[in-house]
């Protein structure tokens, strides 16, 4: 697999995918193999389950990014460098108010609101906007060539992708601006008096996810100020999302569907204007393994095996009926391997025939999990491997 093509003139590359396939951990293989090249990569994982740190040696801080010691993988291109954060949208939300209220009245006001404190992080599109915000501040910031997001299991992945339009669509509403343009002035006790206004609860029930709705206007007024700022960058984003700076990496596995769920998945993609720039089908079971000396197309031959064990002259000390049967039990898995094989080299194919022209590249199985650097190096390998 080409990764320096495919991240060739990008900022963005968004890894996408159900739930257990590995998209976490290529996510990780691919901006490593990117650093490792010579670009200055920061990896991100909006996945709640933070399985990033594990792969990466992440202290696991919220919102911190980490450098990646790349020497402990091998050479590193002139000017490679690789960071790595866990994203917490609490904290995000946190960095975002402290770093955009324009006044310290303006940010007590917002950070010591009830519905801030208690419910904020909860409500429906938080990460999602987080996410947006960290992207984009991280891209400006000048200390980046590309960001690798590693996005939640796919249906909330399509939610980050939305983010931009459902945000924009709200602060953009003219009966959501007409709504706190006249609730502005109302005092704690008069809020109840707007209560008949379904059409904007409505609205707001989409940005809040939540029916109280006093709270939630109390909030909505203490941002109100942050508005256009949000819209702004939410149109930049969309803008980035959908243009040809961003490339999307989706990942699945050779299971039975596999090639009807990942062409769902790659439309759902197309009519957000995101056609994938590959399709990652990971964990495959190869024949022969990775770094198997037997030859391509070999067979399992029990009796063969049995043979060698027997005259091997270091295993005389070992019973000759244990040998035999560790031969019998080693050839058997074998065989189920072989099987497992050619099942999986079939799906791939079903895959490549299902969301045809879209590239498809099959990723071997690992042995073990992938929790360390040494790991991760193998993956980058297998990447590099790949066709």
């Amino acid at each position: 697999m080409d990764v320096m093509a495919l991240a060739r003139d990008r900022q963005v590359l968004v890894v996408l995918g159900d739930g257990g396939v590995g998209k976490t951990t290529v996510a990780a293989a691919i901006a490593t193999r990117l650093a490792l090249s010579g670009r200055r990569v920061l990896a991100v994982t909006v996945d709640p389950a933070n399985r990033l740190k594990d792969a990466l040696g992440l202290s696991g801080r919220p919102g911190v990014e980490e450098p990646v010691p790349l020497g402990a993988l091998g050479p590193v291109a002139t000017g490679g460098a690789l960071s790595a954060m866990v994203l917490d949208a609490a904290t995000e939300l946190d960095r975002l108010v402290n770093r955009v209220a324009p006044s310290d009245e303006a940010r007590r006001r917002i950070m010591d609101n009830v519905f801030y404190r208690k419910a904020v992080t909860r409500m429906a599109g938080t990460h999602e906007y987080m996410a947006m915000e960290r992207l984009l501040e991280a891209l400006e910031s000048g200390r980046y060539d590309l960001v690798v997001l590693d996005t939640p299991p796919e249906r909330h992945a399509l939610d980050f992708l939305d983010a931009p339009d459902r945000l924009d669509g709200l602060l953009g509403s003219e009966a959501f601006r007409l709504f706190v343009g006249a609730s502005a002035g109302l005092s704690r006790v008069g809020l109840g008096a707007v209560r008949w206004r379904s059409v904007v609860l409505k609205g707001i029930g989409k940005f809040a996810g939540e029916d109280t709705f006093l709270a939630t206007l109390d909030f909505l007024l203490a941002f109100s100020p942050l508005f256009d700022g949000f819209r702004e960058r939410a149109v930049r984003v969309k803008a980035l999302l959908s243009g040809k700076s961003t490339a999307t990496v989706l990942v699945g596995r050779p299971q039975p569907g596999a090639a009807t769920r990942l062409r769902d998945a790659a439309d759902e993609l197309a009519r957000r204007g995101l056609l994938p720039s590959v399709i990652l089908v990971n964990r495959v079971h190869a024949w022969p393994p990775p770094g198997c000396a037997l030859p391509q197309g070999a067979e399992v031959d029990v009796d063969a095996l049995r043979e060698t064990l027997l005259a091997e002259p270091a295993l005389q000390i070992v019973d000759r009926e244990a040998l035999a049967r560790l031969a019998t039990e080693a050839g058997v898995l074998a065989l189920e391997y072989r099987e497992d094989a050619t099942e999986d080299a079939g799906r791939v194919a079903e895959v490549r025939e299902a969301v045809a022209p879209v590239p498809v590249v099959a990723i071997p199985l690992m042995r073990g999990e992938l929790r360390d650097l040494t790991a991760l190096a193998t993956l980058v390998g297998y990447l590099d491997a790949a066709i």
